[in-house]
């Protein structure tokens, strides 16, 4: 059972490590199944981030409450990319 955001309720779920809980509401958020973060490569990429980097960051912008912190964060990481 999710509630609105998409979260996994924890009393409604099996007991789930802290990384599976994670990866699961990733997985949710961008409407992928998980098993696209468990597959193993043989090169990893040379660039780009992990995906435990962007678990981590959209579990840090998730607890932003504040609107205009939230628009002040995605506009600081949009300057600091290449593109």
């Amino acid at each position: 059972m999710t509630d609105a955001g998409g979260f996994v309720a924890l009393d409604a779920a099996p007991r789930l490590s802290e990384q599976e809980r994670l990866l699961r509401q990733l997985a949710d958020m961008l409407n992928l199944p998980i098993s696209v973060f468990r597959r193993r490569r043989v090169d990893p990429p040379a660039e780009g981030p992990t995906a435990r980097e962007c678990a981590a960051i959209l579990a840090a912008f998730s607890r932003i409450r504040d609107p205009e912190a939230r628009r002040r964060c995605l506009a600081m990481v949009e300057r600091c990319t290449d593109t």
